[in-house]
Formats: structure tokens, sequence, C-alpha cells
């Protein structure tokens, strides 16, 4: 294989020259250097990396990201499966990374791997648009919370783990209202702002309906969990922001459904109770 690569350099060198992909041969015995590595690295990585890689690997291996540090060092063992392709995001001289994909074909001489051999392929767009495409498909877009295809996909995990988790269903009170005094400019103005605070108070947060929102907060004690509600509730009359809350929080892994089913009886019995002290406000001012 190696030999095929060098065969391939000296018949195909515009081929390789033009090539976005990166080629490269990296001698793993005696020592890790370089054999060759495509000019095209520095299209990726910036001016300079790729002949800073040939005087010292190190100066590449270093721009791998943390997370990815595992993958470089199997494929240089040779505890991986070669026939899957690698993927690994790197460095860049601007301080960003960017994700590759590669396919790896070890060298071997009397069962050792000696050297390296293969392709590396920028794939940051690709992911970047398949993320862009899954968004859409989880994210609400006027809030920027999950979804209810993103929230269905909480439950499913919930239920499976049978974890420890709390669950709090809001609801706007006066959405409806600002729609039709107001028109929908300004209803739309409250859900971009409650979903701000939502975003800030946790990562779990949906919308789970036009005025209705879930979050999930996996807090180990009933404690904790109320002391976030109120800090729920505190952050929502900051803002004035006004809304019924329905919270329960459980230990032994009841199904989602019916710990929903449990909040959102609770919202509506708070619902009813602003209601009737509303009512008997307007009573005594008349009185």
């Amino acid at each position: 294989m190696l030999i095929s690569f060098r065969l391939f350099r000296q018949q195909q060198p515009d081929t390789i020259a033009l090539c976005k992909d990166i080629f490269y041969v990296f001698e793993v015995q005696p020592e890790y250097r370089f054999r060759y590595i495509s000019p095209s690295l520095d299209d990726h990585m910036g001016k300079g990396v790729a002949a800073a890689s040939y005087m010292d690997p190190d100066e590449c291996f270093a721009r791998i990201h943390p997370e990815d540090i595992e993958v470089l060092m199997s494929k240089i063992s040779g505890d991986c499966d070669y026939d899957q392709p690698f993927r690994q995001r790197w460095r860049t001289n601007g301080g960003t990374y960017i994700w590759f994909e590669e396919y790896a074909t070890p060298i071997r001489e009397n069962g050792q791997i000696v050297a390296i051999q293969g392709v590396i392929r920028n794939i940051d767009e690709q992911l970047k648009s398949q993320q862009a495409l899954l968004d859409q498909y989880r994210i609400d877009a006027l809030t920027r919370l999950g979804n209810r295809h993103a929230f269905n996909e909480a439950v499913r995990t919930l239920d499976q783990d049978k974890t420890t988790y709390g669950l709090i269903l809001l609801d706007l009170n006066e959405l409806k209202e600002l729609n039709d005094r107001f028109g929908h400019a300004v209803g739309d103005a409250l859900l971009e702002q409650t979903g701000l605070c939502i975003r800030r108070l946790t990562d779990h947060g949906y919308r789970i309906g036009g005025d209705e929102f879930v979050l999930i907060d996996e807090s180990p004690s009933i404690e904790t969990f109320e002391g976030f509600v109120e800090h729920v509730r505190s952050t929502f009359a900051t803002h004035e922001i006004g809304l019924a809350i329905g919270a329960v929080h459980t230990t032994t892994g009841r199904r989602v459904d019916d710990v929903l089913h449990e909040a959102d009886e609770q919202m509506y019995q708070e619902k009813i109770n602003e209601r009737l002290s509303r009512q008997h406000g307007l009573m005594r001012l008349k009185q």
C-alpha cells in the first residue's frame, strides 16, 4: 500500500496538488514522523502548518481537540477498526476547531504497524448543514427552545432511564389577551422573552404548545428542586411575566406522561386560585 501511494504521487502529482483532501503517510516506527503530507493541509489549518508538521509531528498533534485525543491514539496503536472512518476536530491557526473525517490504512511489517497512510476530508460545513436541519426539526424558531419533537425525545430518555427528575409546567397567563388586543407581534415578543428567561434557567426547556412550556430538572432531592421552582417563579416575576406553574418531583421512575398530567392539574388549580383572588379583590374594591 505504501508503495502504491508513492507510485500514485509520482504518476498523478497534479491531482494531489489540486485536491482539497489531505493525503498523508505517517511513520510510526522507528520514530514518529510524516513521510508525506499534502500542501492542502495549509488550506484548512493555516499557512505553515504542513511544513511545521514535517519538522515536528507534535506541531500537528497538539492541535487535536482534547476530546478526540483517544481517536488519534487508537489509530496509531491499532486499537481500532480501520474499516470505519475517524472523525476528529483540529484547531486552525485562527483558534477555531474544524471537523475532519479520515480514512486510514495501517502499514504492517512482521505483524507490527510501522506506518499509517490515509486521506482526510474537511466535513465541517457538511456537519453544520446537518445540524441546521436538525435544529429546524427540534428547535422552536421563536423561542429557541426545544420543540415538541425534542420534548418527546427527552420523554423517551427519561422513561427508559427511570431516573430522578423534576418537571415544571408553565402556562403564560396573558398571551391570548395580548394577541387579541395588540396583535401577534406583541405576543411574539412575550414568547421570545419567555424563551430567553427559560434558556438562562436551564438547558432542558421546551415549548410544547402555544403558551405552554416544560422545564426538566435533574435535581436529586425534592429540596433542591423546590429551590429551583422558586428561582423560576422569581425570575419571571422580575421580568413581570405572568404565568401559572405546576411542578412535580419524582424519585420512583414514574412515566413522564403521568408526571406531566399531575403538573397540569396543579397548574390548572393555580389558575383557578389566581382568578378567584382577582375576583375577590375586585369585590373588595367595589365595597
